[in-house]
C-alpha cells in the first residue's frame, strides 16, 4: 500500500481510539516532509516494513501525549532543574561515560522503554508500564533480527539506559531514518528546521516523566543535540554540558560503520560507501562548527571537555574533575559506586567493532585537514 499522511494517522487513530494530534505547522510540515523523502527512494520489505513501523510509533504516542496534557495540563509546570547533558560527535565515548555517570543515584536516568513511550494507553497514560515495555521491545527485535551482529556495535534493550533522541521522534524528526536509513537528504534538510517547538515538547515528555517516576535532576545523552545545541541551552537555560572528544578519524571511520551496515539492509542494492562517508564527514563538520558556536555565546563554566582516551586511562579521576568543574558533591561512597560501574565494562557492546575509514573513501589527512582547527583546539 502507498505510504500517505493519511493512512498513517488512520492506523494510529484505529489502534488508539483517539484523534487529536495537537497538530501545529510545524509538525504538519515535518511529516509531510518526511513521508515525502522516504517514499523517494526504493526499499526492500526491511526498510519498507522499519519505515511503517517507526512512522506509527510516533503518531500513536503523539495522540497518547496531546490526550494526556488535555487531562493534566498542570504537567507541563514541573520543574526541571539543570539536567547534565553528555553530547558530541557520535562515537565519542557518550554512551560509555552514560552508563557510569548513572551509578550517580542522585540522578535520574531514562530507560529505553521509558523514553520510546514516555505516556501508556488512553485507560493509563501516566503508567501502563507493561504495555509500554511490551511495545518497546518489538524494534528491538526487528533491530536484532535484521542485523544480529549490531550488538557487537551497540547493543540495545528494553530495561537500559538510552539516549532521549526518542523524543524528538515524536515531534518527527527522525533519527532512525539516518541512522537506520541512511536518508541522507532527509538529514541535511532537518538541520535548517526550527528546533524550538521540538525541544520545547522534549521538555514536557521531561516533564511527564518526572511525574511518573522520582523529582532528580535528569542524566541526559545524546550525541545528535549537538547539532542543534542552541536550541537545547534555549529551552534548558540551566543545563550542564559534557562535551566529549575523540580522535575524528576514529570516530567518523566507526560511524560510517555502524550506519552503513543498518541502512545497507534496508536497500535492495545495499548502499554505497562512499556516499555514506562523503555524508558523515560533512555532517560532523557541521555538528562541531554548530555546537561550538552555541557554546560560543553561553557561560563557559557550564561546559566540560572530556577526550576519550584521557576517560578511559583514568575514569574516576575524570569523574572527580567533571564534579569539581560543576560543583557537584563527591565523596568516597560515590567513587567507590562509579569504580564498581567501570569494572562491568558499561560499553553496550558484546564484542569488537572493526571499521577503516578507507573504506569509505576517506583517509586520515583528509579528515584532520577538514577538521584542523576541531583537532587542534581539543588535541584529538
Amino acid at each position: 500500500m502507498p505510504l500517505t499522511v493519511e493512512r498513517l494517522k488512520a492506523h494510529a487513530r484505529r489502534h488508539t481510539g483517539l484523534s487529536d494530534f495537537g497538530e501545529t505547522e510545524g509538525f504538519a510540515q515535518r511529516l509531510e516532509q518526511t513521508v515525502a523523502d522516504v517514499s523517494r527512494l526504493e526499499w526492500n520489505v526491511f526498510g519498507r516494513f522499519g519505515i511503517r513501523m517507526s512512522l506509527r510509533w510516533q503518531l500513536i504516542n503523539r495522540l497518547h501525549l496531546v490526550a494526556l496534557l488535555k487531562q493534566r495540563p498542570e504537567l507541563r509546570n514541573i520543574h526541571i532543574g539543570r539536567p547534565i547533558l553528555i553530547t558530541g560527535l557520535f562515537r565519542t565515548g557518550t554512551t560509555y561515560l552514560h552508563n557510569v555517570m548513572a551509578a550517580d543515584s542522585s540522578y535520574r536516568v531514562g530507560r529505553t522503554w521509558e523514553f520510546s513511550y514516555p505516556v501508556g494507553r488512553k485507560h493509563d497514560l501516566m503508567d501502563d508500564r507493561g504495555w509500554r515495555r511490551r511495545r518497546t521491545s518489538v524494534p528491538m527485535w526487528f533491530s536484532h533480527f535484521v542485523q544480529p551482529e549490531l550488538a557487537n556495535v551497540h547493543k540495545v534493550s528494553a530495561d537500559q539506559q538510552e539516549e532521549d533522541f526518542f523524543l524528538l521522534e515524536n515531534e518527527i524528526m527522525m533519527l532512525k531514518f539516518l541512522m537506520g536509513l541512511g536518508l541522507f537528504p532527509y538529514a541535511k534538510r532537518m538541520l535548517d528546521w526550527p528546533m524550538q517547538e521540538i525541544y520545547e515538547s522534549h521538555r514536557t515528555q521531561l516533564q511527564i516523566l518526572t511525574a511518573q517516576g522520582s523529582g532528580l535532576p535528569w542524566l541526559l545523552k545524546c550525541p545528535w543535540h549537538l547539532w542543534h545545541l542552541d536550541s537545547f541551552l534555549a529551552v534548558y537555560p540551566d543545563a550542564l554540558v559534557i562535551h566529549t572528544h575523540r580522535n575524528p578519524t576514529r570516530a567518523i571511520a566507526s560511524q560510517c560503520s555502524l550506519n552503513a551496515g543498518i541502512a545497507g539492509k534496508m536497500r535492495p542494492g545495499g548502499i554505497d560507501l562512499q556516499e555514506v562517508g562523503q555524508f558523515w564527514m560533512e555532517y560532523s563538520r557541521i555538528g562541531i562548527e554548530r555546537g561550538l558556536a552555541a557554546r560560543s555565546h553561553a557561560d563557559a563554566s557550564r561546559f566540560f571537555d572530556v577526550r576519550l582516551n584521557d576517560l578511559l586511562a583514568d575514569p574516576i579521576g575524570m569523574l572527580s574533575d567533571i564534579y569539581r568543574q560543576f560543583d557537584l558533591p563527591w565523596n568516597d561512597a560515590l567513587a567507590l559506586r562509579f569504580a564498581q560501574r567501570i569494572a562491568e565494562n558499561p560499553t553496550h557492546q558484546d564484542g569488537h567493532h572493526v571499521y577503516d575509514i578507507a573504506d569509505f573513501g576517506l583517509s586520515d589527512a583528509r579528515v584532520r585537514e577538514t577538521l584542523e582547527g576541531y583537532c587542534e583546539r581539543f588535541d584529538v
